[in-house]
């Protein structure tokens, strides 16, 4: 492994044994359970769990249940990148040097988040997503309350819808009528946002549902927000058709 590898992602806040972690779930993209990680890096199984914790909590590592264990998958340079490119620019230089560690798999990806960070790790995956997607896929389609995210997120304006516009990602979003929303819907020329209404005293929705690429999302908030990511083209074709359907249904 070059040394200007290990050195780049110390920059960014990793401990040497966290490095070796990262790097090792790098390399084996079908992921690797606790004991595995320990053996191919020698590191203890006790600090290796908490050491996948930190990387969690950072964003470098994510994980999804496989039986009663939890099966580890490092994040991509790319979305490394996007998630830190605010402050962290000189990421960028990694991306070749990680890219000769990382392996292929067209398995269905779980991942698994949880509290303020995760939905953030989850918008943040929505924006990257599309902003590397071309074609029919390049269209965020959501079924959310709108409410509940800006409880979870107060600058979710900034933090994201901003971003998206930036990166002229066109939205599609079917949602409970609320003041929130119609005052949103007002700005929808500029924001490239296209909004359906529903009844929400009716019709009670207050989880967020997402399709983006080949992708789904789904996010709970309130106190303890938690969230899904999961990728798969099938599913999320699937899931695209369903939502057409509904939205030709609505005025």
């Amino acid at each position: 492994m070059p040394r200007d590898v290990k050195n780049a992602l110390s920059q960014v806040g990793l401990k040497a044994g966290e490095v070796d972690i990262y790097l090792a779930l790098l390399s084996n993209k079908q992921g690797l359970f606790v004991a595995e990680i320990a053996k191919t890096t020698g590191i203890k199984r006790s600090t290796v769990n908490l050491m996948l914790e930190r990387l969690r909590e950072k964003g470098f590592v994510t994980y999804h249940l496989d039986g009663a264990r939890r099966l580890f998958s490092a994040e991509s340079p790319e979305a490394l990148l996007f998630r830190f490119e605010n402050s962290l620019g000189d990421l960028r230089t990694l991306i070749p040097l990680l890219h000769a560690t990382t392996g292929h798999d067209k398995k269905t990806k779980i991942r698994f988040f949880e509290g303020r960070e995760g939905v953030e790790t989850i918008l943040n995956d929505i924006l990257f997503t599309l902003k590397i997607t071309r074609g029919s896929k390049r269209e965020y389609l959501a079924i959310s309350s709108g409410e509940n995210v800006f409880e979870t997120q107060p600058d979710h304006q900034k933090q994201f819808v901003d971003k998206r516009v930036k990166a002229g990602i066109p939205l599609r979003w079917i949602a409970p009528e609320s003041s929130l929303v119609r005052e949103m819907d007002k700005r929808s020329n500029v924001e490239f946002r296209k909004v359906k209404f529903f009844n929400a005293k009716k019709y009670k929705f207050t989880i967020e549902f997402d399709i983006y690429a080949d992708k789904i999302a789904l996010m709970t908030f309130g106190k303890n927000p938690t969230g899904v990511i999961v990728e798969n083209e099938t599913l999320a074709d699937s899931c695209r058709g369903l939502f057409n359907l509904l939205w030709d249904s609505l005025r």
